[in-house]
């Protein structure tokens, strides 16, 4: 098999995963998974700035204030003063942590039925690739907090996690 080939394939089925992904955490024809994806992050990483914030989901200043006004407007995030006057710190209310963990569990079982066309040491063979591929994406932790932003931390705690080891 070539590389070219081997690189097409790939691209292939995580187009196909994406889609699977997409369809499974939009509960309306607009939404984005930055809402989602921002309640995870400000979950994992409690008290993170706006400014943090923006870097980890990779938008701009504007869209992610914005999207912090939506989140406090529901209920969802709370921002807070803190030593630094100048930064808004964004922490989850009850209501936000319970929010993003129906959208993550539902990721994790979209793709899970790929899985089945696997034997139980292909899939562990899977694992060590997946593993070996997105180690090096780990060059700080916002670059982390990115890849991670829909990550179920309850399937991959950060001791076993490929990002957060490459990064200790």
């Amino acid at each position: 098999m070539t590389r070219l080939r081997t690189a097409n394939l790939l691209a292939a089925f995580a187009g196909e995963v994406t889609e699977r992904v997409d369809a499974e955490l939009k509960t309306h024809p607009n939404q984005t998974d930055s809402s989602v994806a921002a309640l995870n992050v400000i979950g994992f990483w409690d008290g993170i700035t706006n400014a943090e914030l923006a870097k980890a989901l990779k938008l701009s200043h504007t869209a992610t204030v914005r999207l912090v006004d939506k989140l406090e407007s529901q209920g969802l995030v709370e921002a807070r003063e803190g030593k630094d006057r100048r930064a808004t710190y964004l922490h989850l209310t009850a209501a936000g942590k319970k929010s993003a963990t129906p959208s993550l569990v539902a990721r994790c079982a979209a793709v899970e039925p790929y899985l089945g066309a696997l034997t139980a040491a292909e899939e562990a063979q899977l694992a060590g690739l997946l593993e070996k591929l997105i180690r090096p994406l780990a060059t700080d932790d916002f670059a982390v907090s990115h890849f991670c932003r829909l990550c179920s931390f309850a399937a991959c705690p950060g001791e076993q996690c490929p990002m957060h080891s490459a990064t200790e």
